[in-house]
C-alpha cells in the first residue's frame, strides 16, 4: 500500500498528515476505482459515471495534494480535503442508489479518518459531510434505493476495504514503534544523566584524593545526626585526626609519597569504621571520624586501636618504607557539646592538646585534667 518515496525536493518542507494522506487516499483509491468500476460495468452507467469516476479517483488525490501543499497552512488545507472527500462519497452514494457493499466502505474509511484527526468530533463532521453529499445529488436526481451489488463488486469492495485497514494499522504500527523507540531513547538519556547526577554529587561530597566524605558532607550529615541522637537519647562521639610532622614527610619525600600517607590513613579509617560511622578528609592532614551511637569511653578506645594501628603501619614510596604517627582529640555528645560547631570545636581543642603533649597520643577533651584520661604513646 505504500507508493515510491517522493523526492526529497518534492517532500521537503510538507506536513506528515498532507503525505501520509496522499499516500494512502492515492492507494485506496485505485482499489475504489476498482470497485466502482466493476459496479458501473454490471449496471451499465454511461460515459459521463465513467469520466466522473476517473477523474474522482485518480485525478482528485494529487489535485487535493497540490492545493494542501501551497497552502499556508498545510494541516487545515487537509483537513478540508479530508472533508471534501466525504462529501463527493455521499454524491456518489446518492447517485448510485445506495449499494451496501460500496456505502459500507466509504462510510467505515470515512469514520475511521475523522475520529483519528477530529476524535470524537470526526463522527459529527463525518455525518455532516455525508448529508451534504447526499444533498448535492440528490439536486439533480431523487435519490433511489439499489442496494444490491454483483459477487466481483463485493469481492472488490471486501479487498479494497481489508487493504486499507491493513496499510492504516500498518501506519500506527510503524508511528507506535518509532514512539517506542524514541521513550527508550530518552528513559536511557534520562537514566544516564541521573546516573551522572548521583556520581556529580557524589564527587562533590567526597575527597578526590582519600575517597573520604568531605567537610560540605560533615556540614550536611552532622547536624541531622546530633537531632537524632537527641531525640533517641544515644550518644555520639566525634575523633579529630591529624598526623605528626606531616610537613616533614613532604618535604624529605615528596608530596607522592605524602599522597601515599593521606591514603593509607584513609583506608584505615574505612577499616575501622562501622557502616554507620562517617569517615572525612577535612583538608590536608586533617581528618575526622564520627561515631554515631558510640559512648565515649568506646570512642577512646577505637582511637587508641586507630593510634596503634597508624603507628605500625609502613608505606612504601620508590622504594623507601615511610612511617607517621597521628594525633587524637575526642569530643561526645551530650556531655562535651550538643551543636556541631561545638563538638568540633571541643575535639579541635583535644587535638590541640594532644600536639601539646608530644603528639601520637589520644586526648579528650575537657575530662583529661579532671579525670586523668589522656593516652600516650
Amino acid at each position: 500500500m505504500k507508493l515510491t518515496p517522493e523526492p526529497s525536493s518534492h517532500r521537503e518542507g510538507v506536513h506528515w498528515t498532507v503525505r501520509m494522506n496522499r499516500r494512502n487516499r492515492s492507494a485506496f483509491y485505485v482499489l475504489l476505482f476498482l470497485a466502482m468500476g466493476s459496479h458501473l460495468l454490471a449496471t451499465g452507467a454511461p460515459a459521463w459515471a465513467w469520466a466522473a469516476l476517473v477523474l474522482h479517483y485518480l485525478i482528485y488525490p494529487q489535485l487535493a495534494y497540490w492545493r494542501a501543499c501551497r497552502s499556508s497552512d498545510q494541516r487545515r488545507a487537509e483537513m478540508h480535503n479530508m472533508d471534501a472527500d466525504i462529501v463527493l462519497a455521499g454524491i456518489w452514494l446518492g447517485a448510485l442508489g445506495f449499494p451496501l457493499w460500496i456505502t459500507f466502505i466509504m462510510c467505515a474509511s470515512g469514520c475511521i479518518n475523522m475520529v483519528v484527526f477530529h476524535g470524537a468530533r470526526g463522527g459529527v463532521r463525518l455525518v455532516v459531510s455525508m448529508a451534504a453529499g447526499i444533498a448535492l445529488a440528490a439536486i439533480t436526481a431523487l435519490p433511489s434505493w439499489h442496494p444490491d451489488t454483483d459477487l466481483r463488486t463485493s469481492l472488490l469492495c471486501m479487498l479494497a476495504l481489508g487493504l486499507y485497514l491493513f496499510a492504516f494499522a500498518r501506519d500506527g504500527y510503524d508511528r507506535a514503534m518509532a514512539q517506542y523507540q524514541v521513550h527508550a531513547q530518552l528513559r536511557g538519556q534520562f537514566d544516564e544523566i541521573r546516573s551522572l547526577q548521583a556520581q556529580l554529587r557524589e564527587q562533590a561530597l567526597r575527597d578526590p584524593l582519600t575517597g573520604l566524605f568531605n567537610r560540605r558532607q560533615l556540614d550536611a550529615a552532622l547536624a541531622p545526626a546530633l537531632r537524632r541522637c537527641r531525640e533517641q537519647g544515644t550518644p555520639l562521639s566525634v575523633l579529630l585526626i591529624d598526623i605528626d610532622h606531616f610537613k616533614r614527610i613532604n618535604d624529605a619525600h615528596g608530596h607522592a609519597a605524602g599522597d601515599m600517607v593521606l591514603q593509607a590513613l584513609a583506608r584505615l579509617l574505612l577499616r575501622h569504621a562501622r557502616p554507620q560511622d562517617l569517615a572525612c578528609r577535612l583538608g590536608g592532614e586533617e581528618f575526622l571520624l564520627v561515631l554515631d551511637d558510640m559512648p565515649v569511653a568506646a570512642a577512646i578506645e577505637r582511637a587508641q586501636e586507630l593510634r596503634q594501628a597508624f603507628e605500625a603501619l609502613r608505606v612504601r614510596s620508590e622504594g623507601e618504607e615511610l612511617a607517621a604517627t597521628l594525633s587524637c582529640g575526642v569530643a561526645a555528645f551530650p556531655q562535651h557539646a550538643d551543636q556541631p560547631q561545638a563538638l568540633l570545636a571541643c575535639a579541635d581543642q583535644a587535638l590541640y592538646t594532644a600536639k601539646e603533649q608530644g603528639r601520637n597520643r589520644v586526648v579528650m577533651w575537657a575530662a583529661q585534667a579532671a579525670e586523668g584520661t589522656t593516652a600516650a604513646a
